[in-house]
C-alpha cells in the first residue's frame, strides 16, 4: 500500500521488489519518526486562562485505571460524545462544516477528562497530468481544533483552534510498471470518465503481497485507487481492483466511495445546531501533554522517542523499530528473562465474511487450509514507519494507585497505507488505509497487557452503503491481530507447554492450536526454574504453539522473505507435528476483533483488543 518500488509479480519481479522493500519502503536502518521539525500553525488563543492542576496533572489512561472492560467501553463510546461536544462550540461548528476531508483523534485522561482533536482541510489542489505522471497534491487550509471535555458533565474545558495551513506532498507513477498499471486502468471509460476535467491524483497500493481478493489468494491483485473532486466541491474516490497474476492484466472492479468514514467530523458539524457564544479564548488552551498523541504540533503524530531499553518497574525492555512486523519486543522481569521478538506481525482485515457458525478463525477465514480468503477482501497489514507509520510515538508513565502498581506503556501507531507520517491520512484523505494503536503495557506486579486498537476506516464504506457489494451472511467488517513471540521463561532453552481447560492441565507433546474460551488458560514454563507465564484465553483469543522454523513466518522476515510471505495465510497453518515440549518454541497470541459490536464501526469509534501475560515464580 505504497507508491516505491512497484513490480510486475512474476518470480522475478517479486524478488526485485522485495529486495528493495527492505531499503527503500521500510527505511532498515533508518529513522523516519520525526515529523514536527517545525512548530508552526499552533498559537495559544489570545486572552485564554492557564490551566489548572486538574488539566496539567492528568495523563494518560491505562488498561488498570479504570478496569479492562471499562477501557474497552470508554474508547468505544467516548470519543463520539467528545467530538459531539467539540463541535457543540459555534466556532468549532463553522469550521468544520466547511471542510471536504476530516479526522479525528482522542485520548482518554484521568481525573475525568477526555482529550479530543478534530482537524481538516477546505479544499483539494492538484498540479500534475495524466501524461507527465506525477502529482504534487496541496490540502488547503487545515487547521485543528484541539479540545479537553468532562467525561462526567460533557461540558468543554480546554479549547484551541489552530491557524490554517496548506499541506502537501507528492503522488505518482512515473517509474515505468507503475505507470503500466495506471494507464491500463485508466484507459477504461468507467474509470475516466469521474477524473477527466477534474482535480484528481492516484496511489498505487504495492499490496498485492497483502492483500487477497474474491478467489484470488494474496500476491495476485493489487488495489489501485484515485481521490478527486467533485463538481460539488467534495473528495471522492474511485477504488479499483487488478488482478496482475498473468500476462495480461484485468480490471476486476470499479467503485465509486463517497463517504470514507460512516460518520465524520465535518458531517457531524452540519447536522449540529449550536447555541451560546464560543469559548474560545475564554477556556483554557489543551497543553501538548493534554492532547491527543497523534495529533503533534503540527496536526501530525507527537512523538518523544524514548530511549532503545527501559529499565523500571521491574521490568527491563528493550525495543528494535518497526521493520516490516511493528516495534520488536525483548523482556525480562526480576532479572530474569521473560520473552523474546515479541511483535504485533500481521492484521489481517476481513470484508463480507461469511456466517462463522462456531468455527475457529482459521477454518473460517481459509476453509480450504490455503491462502484463498473466505469473503470478499481480505488485507495482512503491515506495520512500518514508511508504510504509513510513524511507529514508536514514546512511553506513558502509569504511577500507583489503589488500584494497580506502578508501570508504563510503550506506544506506537500506524496507518498502514498512508503516506510516511501520515500527511494525506491526517488531512482527512483517509479512504483505505487503517488506523492503529498497538501498545505495551507493563506493571510492577508482574502483568504485561499487549493491546491493539483499531479506529478505521479500511474499505469497510464500500460495503457499508452499497448491499449489492455482499456476497455473503456474516460481519461486513472482523479484524485478527497476530502477535507472535519467543517465551523464555526464566533463561534460554527447553519450555515446557501446558493448556488449563477449566478442569485440567495437560501438556500437548505436538505443535497445538488452541480455541479459547473463558476458562482456558496457557502456561509456558522453564523445564528447571519454578518461573511460569500464564496466558488466559477467553472467546475472542486464541493460541498456536510451534517449533522456530527459518521458512515460516514469525522466524521469516514478513514480505521481505517472499516465498514464506505468499504462502503465509494464518498460524495454525504451521501447526504440523512437530514435538514442542522442552523445545524452543514460537507462540501466536490471535486476537479477535468483532467491530460489528461497537456503536458506530466505521471512524468515529475505537474497538479495543486487550491480552494479559501473568507471571509467577520471578
Amino acid at each position: 500500500m505504497s507508491d516505491e518500488g512497484t513490480e510486475r509479480w512474476s518470480s522475478g519481479g517479486r524478488r526485485r521488489f522485495l529486495a528493495s522493500l527492505g531499503g527503500v519502503l521500510f527505511g532498515v536502518g533508518g529513522s523516519t519518526l520525526a515529523v514536527d521539525e517545525a512548530v508552526t500553525g499552533v498559537a495559544a488563543q489570545e486572552g485564554a486562562p492557564e490551566p489548572g492542576d486538574r488539566i496539567t496533572s492528568a495523563r494518560r489512561v491505562g488498561p488498570r485505571d479504570v478496569g479492562a472492560e471499562n477501557y474497552k467501553t470508554m474508547w468505544a463510546y467516548r470519543k463520539r460524545q467528545a467530538v459531539e461536544t467539540l463541535l457543540g462550540d459555534p466556532a468549532v461548528d463553522d469550521l468544520a462544516s466547511d471542510w471536504i476531508a476530516s479526522f479525528e483523534a482522542y485520548d482518554p485522561l484521568t481525573n475525568g477528562l477526555d482529550a479530543i482533536s478534530i482537524q481538516g482541510t477546505t479544499d483539494l489542489q492538484v498540479e500534475g497530468t495524466r501524461e507527465g505522471g506525477i502529482f504534487d497534491v496541496t490540502a488547503v487550509g487545515r487547521q485543528v481544533a484541539y479540545g479537553l471535555v468532562d467525561r462526567t458533565t460533557d461540558e468543554l474545558v480546554g479549547l484551541e483552534i489552530t491557524e490554517p495551513m496548506d499541506i502537501e506532498w507528492q503522488r505518482g507513477y512515473d517509474e515505468p510498471s507503475r505507470r503500466h498499471r495506471h494507464e491500463f486502468v485508466l484507459g477504461h471509460d468507467e474509470v475516466w470518465q469521474h477524473l477527466e476535467g477534474r482535480e484528481w491524483y492516484p496511489f498505487v497500493k504495492v499490496a498485492e503481497v497483502i492483500t487477497a481478493y474474491d478467489d484470488y489468494p494474496h500476491g495476485e491483485v493489487t488495489p489501485v485507487a484515485y481521490y478527486f473532486k467533485t463538481d460539488d466541491g467534495e473528495l471522492s474516490l474511485l477504488s479499483t481492483f487488478v488482478d496482475v497474476s498473468g500476462e495480461e492484466f484485468e480490471l476486476l472492479d470499479v467503485t465509486r466511495v463517497d463517504r470514507f468514514v460512516r460518520t465524520s467530523p465535518m458531517e457531524m458539524a452540519r447536522d449540529t445546531e449550536p447555541t451560546g457564544e464560543s469559548q474560545l479564548g475564554s477556556l483554557p488552551v489543551p497543553p501538548m501533554t493534554q492532547r491527543p498523541q497523534i495529533t503533534g504540533p503540527q496536526g501530525f503524530h507527537n512523538i518523544q522517542t524514548p530511549p532503545n531499553t527501559i529499565a523500571e518497574s521491574g521490568w527491563e525492555i528493550s525495543w528494535q523499530p518497526p521493520q516490516t512486523e511493528g516495534a520488536v519486543v525483548d523482556a525480562s522481569y526480576n532479572g530474569s528473562p521473560v520473552f523474546e521478538e515479541l511483535a504485533a506481525v500481521a492484521t489481517p482485515t476481513g470484508y463480507d465474511l461469511p456466517e462463522r457458525n462456531g468455527r475457529n478463525t482459521r477454518e473460517w477465514y481459509f476453509p480450504d487450509d490455503s491462502p484463498v480468503f473466505s469473503g470478499n477482501l481480505l488485507y495482512w497489514d503491515i506495520h512500518s514507519p514508511t508504510f504509513g507509520g510513524p511507529g514508536v510515538l514514546g512511553k506513558t508513565d502509569h504511577p500507583e494507585t489503589g488500584d494497580h502498581p506502578s508501570g508504563f506503556r510503550l506506544r506506537s501507531h500506524f496507518h498502514t497505507g498512508a503516506l510516511p507520517n501520515a500527511r494525506d491520512f491526517h488531512s482527512g484523505h483517509r479512504f483505505g488505509p487503517y488506523n492503529y494503536y498497538i501498545n505495551f503495557d507493563f506493571y510492577e506486579d508482574g502483568v504485561f497487557m499487549p493491546s491493539w486498537q483499531r479506529q478505521g476506516p479500511g474499505y469497510i464504506t464500500e460495503y457499508l452503503f452499497d448491499p449489492e457489494r455482499r456476497d455473503h451472511d456474516g460481519p461486513v467488517q472482523y479484524y485478527l491481530s497476530f502477535w507472535a513471540f519467543r517465551p523464555t521463561p526464566g533463561g534460554g532453552g527447553g519450555v515446557e507447554t501446558h493448556v488449563f481447560d477449566g478442569d485440567e492441565w495437560t501438556q500437548p507433546a505436538e505443535e497445538v492450536y488452541i480455541e479459547g474460551d473463558d476458562r482456558t488458560i496457557v502456561r509456558f514454563s522453564h523445564r528447571t526454574f519454578d518461573r511460569h507465564i500464564d496466558i488466559p484465553l477467553d472467546d475472542y483469543k486464541e493460541m498456536v504453539v510451534v517449533t522456530p522454523d527459518e521458512d515460516e513466518i514469525g522466524q521469516a522476515t514478513r514480505v521481505l522473505d517472499p516465498e514464506a510471505e505468499l504462502e503465509f495465510y494464518h498460524p495454525a497453518q504451521y501447526v504440523d507435528g512437530d514435538a514442542i515440549q522442552g523445545q524452543p518454541v514460537i507462540a501466536w497470541l490471535i486476537l479477535e476483533a468483532p467491530i460489528h459490536e461497537v456503536p458506530h464501526p466505521s471512524g468515529i469509534t475505537t474497538f479495543t483488543a486487550l491480552g494479559e501475560f501473568h507471571l509467577s515464580g520471578y
